[in-house]
């Protein structure tokens, strides 16, 4: 006859759990970010009357407790794994294609606000008179859309959105070449497997698919110094919580000629486009030229001077892209409407522009408010 188990040590433990979770929530330590969700991290609510009548202490409250939740990573991890296996990651905004790429889902573009940019664009081309590239990148989700259920891949409409973009090109310097058709072709691996990036070869690929438009010749690949760095994670890592993905390896191109780097928003002169000291932080990829900044400007030293001054209004994928155009120009002036609140076309003016070339992904290029202010 079997002894009947006790359920007393069960109820003890989740008496247990139940003491404990509070307890850390009150005296444990209070991270403030998040190296593996790339965020910072609710702060510790104050309590006032106001607050509390008006609801908002609640909402901090509840947010505070959530992301401070002990063994948050590996919870959401779980959940995360749960979600993909049962099969509705559709719910998300990133998915897990058949290869173990992470995907963005896909976005909508509003119409209406669209037109808006374009005409600001059309209006910027008549007001420099000077020729103007429009790089569009697209979506990752959209080149690897083979390697997703066709009912998934379908619901990408980087085409239709493109066109519309191409269509509403009216100034005479305004032209785009066809990444659509070039990444469609060959860049299903041009993208790292967690992040939303290209990599060497798709930067490569983009900036000759920019020369050859352009009028000039690209360079060899054995031209440029290659350079890998393993332990790369990217946002959609970060945003999926999928944290088995295995790491990329960051790759930077190196064109070996003699420059000098300078940031409006921080001081020093540099002599290189990589800065290592990022590969010691959660993120890699401010690896290319320091990250972000409001205006960068990047000055090549000697040699045959070209005559070409480039003025870069770019995303982040500009800051890997640069790099590989620095041989072809005098001097490139990097500009980040979102650090930026400066007149693009007085800067073209400033610094002496011979053209202008927007790098953007397709999403960032139909979403960034700041592009609705371009002047």
């Amino acid at each position: 006859m079997h002894q009947k188990r006790s359920p007393w040590p069960g109820i003890a433990a989740f008496c247990l759990i139940l003491l404990l979770v509070p307890l850390y929530w009150l005296f444990g330590p209070e991270k403030t970010f998040s190296p593996s969700e790339r965020r910072y991290l609710a702060e510790r609510p104050d309590i006032t009357k106001q607050d509390v009548q008006s609801w908002t202490f609640d909402q901090d409250a509840e947010s505070f407790l959530a992301d401070h939740l002990p063994l948050r990573d590996m919870l959401a991890g779980i959940y995360a794994y749960f979600t993909l296996l049962t099969g509705r990651q559709v719910s998300g905004e990133v998915w897990m294609d058949r290869e173990g790429y992470l995907l963005s889902a896909p976005f909508e573009a509003d119409q209406a606000d669209l037109d808006k940019r374009m005409t600001r664009l059309n209006r910027f081309a008549d007001t420099v008179q000077l020729p103007v590239t429009i790089l569009i990148i697209p979506g990752h989700g959209w080149v690897r859309r083979a390697f997703l259920p066709p009912e998934l891949g379908k619901l990408y409409k980087d085409p239709e959105i493109t066109e519309k973009i191409r269509s509403a090109l009216q100034s005479p310097g305004l032209s785009m070449p066809d990444t659509l058709a070039l990444f469609d072709r060959e860049g299903q691996g041009w993208f790292y497997r967690t992040d939303h990036h290209w990599t060497a070869d798709g930067a490569r690929a983009a900036a000759d698919l920019f020369l050859l438009h352009r009028g000039m010749s690209p360079l060899s690949g054995h031209t440029f110094i290659r350079s890998a760095y393993k332990g790369y994670t990217g946002s959609t890592r970060s945003r999926s919580a999928l944290w088995l993905t295995p790491a990329d390896t960051l790759e930077t191109d190196d064109p070996g000629v003699p420059l000098s780097v300078t940031f409006q928003d921080k001081e020093g002169v540099y002599d290189s486009l990589f800065f290592k000291e990022h590969l010691a932080s959660y993120d890699f990829y401010p690896l290319f030229l320091d990250g972000n900044h409001s205006v960068t400007e990047i000055d090549r030293q000697g040699g045959e001077k070209t005559g070409r001054v480039l003025m870069l209004v770019k995303d982040s994928f500009g800051n890997s892209l640069a790099p590989l155009l620095v041989p072809f120009f005098d001097r490139i002036v990097m500009v980040d409407p979102r650090y930026c609140r400066k007149s693009i076309s007085g800067l073209c003016e400033e610094y002496g522009a011979t053209e202008v070339l927007f790098c953007y992904s397709l999403e960032r290029f139909c979403t960034d408010l700041n592009l609705l202010l371009l002047k």
